[in-house]
């Protein structure tokens, strides 16, 4: 028979196979074993295996089966290939081999960190070379044309010149180090075929191939002239470029038959807005698919993977994934990456608070649980976040840079710490405390500060995962321990790696660590015979289903095609006949036509949006089936669409006797009750329940940093004023510039970062437009001061109810006229002061709101007043951007304050008799059910 075996692209393949195996070996009683299979990857010997167990019905010696890469390997090694060697250890000899050999290649890129990317690029140059068996020789054209100077970067020119010269210095570096990557063992197996022992084979099968790499095509030729080789292809030279060469050089035709066997799938096209409608529209068609085994998912891109499958969960039942997660999706990995963009931060111990809070604040690691403490974490970084944000009030608040000790010597705030977990029920000593505190320290940021090798990386690397395994409960799902186990490889891997004990950079190391994750891919467990199958395209080469769903049919994605080579040009691939874009092309068609063209239902699902259009794939399809058709618009596109159901109930708390109970004996700020009077459900959450809304500090560290250093400095520089005259001279001056200086040092200037720099100039000229407009209003209008971050008690009736409340003002100046100004210091954008309320006006919340906005300018005046009876009491809002004071109270108000006061007060009572009543629950202002 025939060397050749042509499978029309409507059958499928396997059960030819398998057919062939069973009439040519099993029914004439030959050895099975003696009859080899060679396929593109490990799983159609699966199916192979399963269907000839189902024919035969006992034990049976299996044929041999190989993969391309293990067939190549055993034709050029035999049984006992040498490894391949770690990408990392053949991108560092790459690396070795420019520094010796041409070091002005590296010029800019001297550190391996720098020069790793172009290691790769090189890596995989010399792998397609080595592939197509491109001699040494044809790349001295090349040399010429660079030296002449193709239309590229001088530093590429320079690369292209020794390119012949680093090729052959890596084969043999390949040679004494006995390794063989796999386009070195394609080579190498092009170069031996003819001396390779086959003879304990009768036939040798390459089946479902369909580009063939000069390598390749050397060894199947020899093997097919020695009569032994039987290529089973699939597909229609008449249609495909590819099989006409396999064709040409094999002297025999691959036909299906006299013409071309049309397809005869029902086709189903869907449109989707967005990946999540993408994943929402595969649940749908499954849900109509009883016959889960013989169904496959194809993902041209593995990003969409982790959407799909939030979007079937238990739908999904039996199934089989073989694309693996990226790693870089997973949250251990998304920690690690914090972890080192804070040690790339700091300087000398020193650390961005910004990254230290980012951290802490990682889920994984606000869930650690030391000795049994569960929660004492959480509290812990919760307490840090409110002491740093300036929310609670220690030496360590307003920090922009931190030396994370300072944080276990805070006397305060360990004692704030012990006084939560107590309220827990949470038993932590502080001893305990202090050595969490030193664990977490030790584990996420010491371990990586002394990081001076890939080896000692490697060792923090195996710290850090080992912590987040016993110290946590990561490593109970499954999955999770899947990512740290891949973790704890790429540790061992670099602790064994070519260059594990020379000294590098911290920052080299990381960046190197940090590329290498990235590629990582966590395999899933799973069935290749049962179940569901979710594919990539070139996983499913050989195998057929019933029902084929494809997603991501977009351009870009499929075909998905490298367009710009990142390192090597284009023009050079073309003239070593490299140039793989459009044979690229003509693959991924290929297997994309094969697999839908033997399925009986095909569901073909693409994005449109401003990003993404269809593919040209699909764009070919839909014309053949209008021309079928004979009819444009034949097709119908099944368009996604959604209900989309909002809940827009209210949300309400109703209050108990023992919150009205609480609520009466609380101490009331301007602050709590405008919460209540924007939202009462706020109110509740922030002062009932005790919870708080975090501020995003990660956003904008230094807005709220800025405010607690310019109050802390202006409270400490005018302090030496209370009681006197505030006299802003020369040595005040003086004075004043030694303290910021010190203060700032202490908050920000540790660093010497530039942006610091920046921010210091932009404060100085600031505070010095103050001091300057200071210096005149002091001289003129101020008598002297009289408090400085004063706080203040006091009691109001407010119906039958005593209100007690609690102030807290930056600085009250007695002016030269008698009166007394509060001043509120503003850093940042202006506050909107309160309307005037009228006696008359028929009150509601809504009301209040919008008019009165803060209670906080009545309020301060009118407690102030009280104090000094007969005297004009005034407030301000004094805006350091700006340098304006905006007055609470107009020269006019000061004839008709008790009509002012009535209208406040009034309002004031609605609230507080709103908060005291009963009755009327906490109602949720955010939602809007208009």
């Amino acid at each position: 028979m025939s060397q050749i075996i042509t499978v029309p692209f409507t059958e499928n393949f396997l059960p030819h196979v398998v057919e062939y195996a069973y009439r040519y070996y099993l029914e004439n009683d030959k050895d099975l074993s003696r009859l080899c299979l060679v396929f593109g990857g490990h799983r159609p010997s699966l199916f192979i295996k399963r269907d000839l167990a189902r024919r035969i019905g006992k034990a049976y010696m299996p044929p041999r089966f190989f993969t391309i890469d293990e067939w190549m390997a055993y034709v050029a090694y035999g049984v006992d290939a040498p490894q391949e060697g770690p990408e990392l250890d053949l991108c560092y000899s790459i690396y070795q081999l420019a520094m010796d050999l041409c070091p002005w290649v590296c010029r800019g890129r001297e550190s391996f960190a720098q020069f790793l990317p172009w290691a790769r690029e090189i890596l995989r140059f010399f792998e397609q070379l080595d592939l197509e068996d491109v001699p040494l020789d044809s790349l001295k054209t090349i040399r010429e044309h660079a030296e002449i100077g193709f239309s590229v970067p001088e530093d590429i020119n320079n690369l292209l010149v020794h390119l012949s010269t680093l090729r052959q210095a890596f084969h043999q570096e390949l040679e004494a180090k006995q390794l063989a990557p796999r386009g070195y063992r394609y080579r190498q197996a092009a170069l031996h075929t003819d001396k390779c022992d086959i003879s304990m084979f009768d036939k040798i099968l390459f089946c479902n191939f369909f580009y063939l790499h000069r390598t390749e095509n050397t060894v199947f030729k020899d093997i097919y002239d020695r009569g032994q080789a039987v290529l089973f292809m699939q597909g229609d030279q008449r249609r495909w470029p590819a099989l006409s060469r396999i064709a040409g050089t094999f002297g025999t035709p691959i036909l299906e038959g006299k013409e071309v066997r049309p397809t005869a799938f029902n086709l189903k096209i869907y449109e989707a807005f967005d990946s999540h409608s993408q994943a929402g529209m595969v649940k749908g068609i499954l849900d109509g698919i009883k016959d889960r085994e013989s169904t496959v998912i194809v993902l041209p891109d593995g990003d969409f993977l982790s959407t799909l499958l939030s979007a079937l969960g238990d739908d999904l039942l039996e199934f089989n994934i073989s694309m693996g997660y990226p790693l870089k999706h997973s949250a251990l990995y998304t920690l690690l990456t914090r972890v080192l963009e804070a040690q790339n931060r700091r300087k000398e111990g020193i650390y961005y608070t910004r990254d230290y809070l980012s951290l802490l604040g990682h889920p994984l690691v606000k869930n650690l649980d030391f000795g049994g403490k569960q929660g004492m974490v959480r509290v812990l970084v919760d307490k840090i976040e409110e002491v740093l944000k300036g929310e609670i009030l220690t030496g360590l608040s307003g920090r922009l840079f931190l030396d994370p000790e300072e944080i276990a010597r805070d006397e305060k705030f360990l004692d704030l710490v012990l006084l939560s977990l107590q309220g827990m029920d949470v038993a932590v000593t502080l001893r305990e405390l202090k050595e969490t505190i030193k664990a977490i320290h030790q584990v996420f940021l010491h371990d990586f500060e002394k990081v001076r090798c890939a080896f000692e990386l490697a060792s923090a690397i195996q710290g850090f995962v080992g912590s987040m395994q016993q110290q946590s409960t990561f490593d109970k799902y499954p999955f999770n321990a899947q990512i740290a186990l891949r973790m704890l490889e790429i540790g061992e891997e670099l602790k064994n790696c070519a260059f594990a004990q020379e000294i590098f950079g911290p920052r080299d190391l990381f960046k190197v660590l940090e590329e290498r994750l990235s590629l990582q891919i966590v395999a899933f467990s799973g069935s290749p015979l049962r179940g569901l199958q979710v594919l990539g395209l070139f996983e499913t080469r050989a195998l057929n289903f019933k029902n084929v769903i494809v997603v991501d049919v977009n351009e870009g994605l499929l075909p998905s095609l490298n367009i710009y080579e990142p390192l090597i040009p284009r023009e050079v691939m073309i003239k070593l006949n490299l140039d793989r874009l459009e044979l690229e092309e003509e693959i991924q068609r290929y297997g994309f036509m094969r697999l839908i063209s033997a399925a009986e239902h095909v569901h073909l699902i693409y994005q449109h949006n401003n990003n993404r259009t269809r593919s040209r794939f699909l764009e070919e399809l839909i014309w053949e089936q209008e021309e079928r058709a004979s009819k444009i618009g034949s097709v119908k596109i099944i368009r996604g669409a959604f209900e989309a159901s909002v809940e827009r109930k209210q949300r309400l708390v109703p209050k108990t006797a023992a919150m009205v109970d609480f609520l009466k004996n609380f101490r009331f700020s301007a602050s709590s009750i405008n919460t209540y009077m924007q939202n009462p459900y706020a109110f509740y959450c922030r002062y009932v329940l005790g919870l708080r809304t975090t501020e995003d500090l990660l956003e904008d560290p230094e807005s709220r940093h800025i405010g607690i250093f310019i109050h802390d400095l202006l409270a400490e520089a005018f302090g030496g004023f209370i009681g006197r005259k505030p006299v802003l001279d020369a040595n005040f001056r003086k004075y004043f510039q030694k303290i910021y200086g010190s203060r700032f040092a202490a908050v920000f200037g540790r660093q010497g970062r530039s942006d610091t720099f920046l921010m210091e100039t932009v404060l100085k000229a600031r505070l010095d437009r103050f001091l300057d407009q200071e210096a005149l209003r002091c001289e003129t209008e101020v008598a002297k001061v009289l408090y400085l971050e004063r706080k203040f008690e006091d009691q109001l009736k407010s119906g039958e109810n005593q209100v007690h409340l609690t102030y807290r003002v930056d600085r009250v100046d007695e002016m030269t006229d008698g009166s007394l100004m509060i001043l509120d210091y503003k850093t940042g954008s202006m506050d909107p002061m309160p309307k005037d309320i009228p006696v008359d006006m028929t009150l509601t919340r809504p009301y209040i709101r919008d008019h009165v906005k803060s209670f906080q300018m009545p309020l301060y005046v009118h407690y102030l007043h009280k104090q000094f009876p007969g005297r004009e009491v005034n407030s301000a809002l004094y805006h350091l951007r700006t340098m304006s004071i905006d007055k609470f109270l107009k020269a006019g108000q000061m004839k008709d304050l008790d009509l002012l006061w009535d209208g406040y007060f009034k309002a004031l009572d609605f609230i507080m008799a709103e908060i005291f009543n009963l009755e009327i629950p906490f109602i949720d202002d955010s939602v809007d059910i208009n």
